[in-house]
């Protein structure tokens, strides 16, 4: 008998943080849950092996090298056998109780194929409220077809969404193996093959922000990816005729130009003029990031407002 749902979690040497999520995650018959080690160092192998006994009901893999958490997420889908898949980062954790029920509401058959839930944000040092899931949580105060298609093509990350797997299969959906913003064209991939969104307000998953997680340092190689992958967005944005632009795709071009750091700016622009975008059209872009940043400011604000407390 196959399960009614797939969680699949990468992992890369945060056993301590992984062992707090899995306790978080009901045992359930029609659970199964896939964790995806991404090549942690051999230093944490009796770690690795005690925790596979502490959660023997739990499959974990292995990848032999670290290929970030692309591939192990994509090395998760092969293994998954759930109608619907789930995602949870490592460093996270879930509110048991709150996804038990989210579960047993859709135990039976539905035809969404994809389910959308809330999450809160803290700092995982301090426990106080982090921004980091402000804007979900303004976007599931909105009604109607304006919340409906925001979280089908501007929540970029993987968690909070039940996804039906058949619609990954069919489309042969895989997220990016790239060192940043793996997820991004995933989710807005999904969004788009998504027949029907049924969303769900319950808030079952606790997003905490590191300052050490992958996504804060913007190395040469990463500024790369996260340009080449925000473009890509915009494209095909521009090709579906939607609404949306992501006006962040310059923000390592400028912040290399405001560094000195000429040879990433170089990389940056090269990436932006593959995307077809002209030298004067970026330069204008650049001219402009400040009034955008000023714009950010303004709506950061206004998602501060729908912050779930406490």
């Amino acid at each position: 008998m196959f399960p009614r749902y797939t969680l699949i979690i990468p992992h890369y040497h945060q056993l301590l943080l992984l062992e707090r999520l899995m306790d978080t995650i009901p045992v359930r018959a029609d659970l199964q849950v896939v964790v995806v080690d991404d090549g942690s160092p051999a230093e944490f192998a009796a770690q690795w092996e005690t925790l596979k006994e502490k959660y023997a009901m739990v499959e974990f893999l292995q990848l032999p090298n670290n290929r970030g958490g692309g591939a192990a997420r994509n090395e998760g889908l092969k293994a998954a056998k759930g109608n619907y898949v789930f995602f949870a980062d490592a460093d996270d954790y879930f509110y048991t109780d709150a996804l038990n029920a989210l579960l047993d509401r859709y135990a039976t058959q539905t035809s969404a194929d994809m389910i959308c839930f809330n999450a809160k944000a803290i700092e995982d040092k301090t426990g106080s409220p982090s921004s980091r899931a402000d804007r979900l949580n303004w976007t599931m105060m909105q009604s109607g077809k304006e919340r409906e298609q925001l979280l089908r093509f501007q929540h970029s990350e993987p968690w909070c969404k039940l996804i039906r797997r058949e619609v990954i299969v069919q489309n042969g959906l895989q997220f990016d193996e790239t060192p940043i913003m793996n997820d991004v064209r995933f989710s807005y991939l999904v969004g788009h093959y998504a027949e029907r969104v049924l969303v769900d307000d319950s808030v079952c998953y606790c997003v905490c922000n590191r300052q050490d997680s992958v996504g804060k340092k913007m190395m040469a190689e990463k500024k790369k990816a996260y340009t080449r992958v925000m473009v890509q967005a915009n494209q095909f944005f521009k090709q579906q005729g939607l609404p949306y632009c992501y006006k962040r795709a310059y923000r390592p071009l400028v912040f290399s130009l405001f560094q000195g750091q000429w040879q990433d700016a170089g990389v940056c622009m090269a990436e932006l003029r593959g995307g077809g975008e002209g030298s004067l059209f970026i330069l204008l872009n650049v001219c402009l990031y400040p009034w955008w940043l000023l714009q950010w400011a303004f709506r950061k604000r206004r998602y501060r407002q729908a912050r779930i407390k406490s």
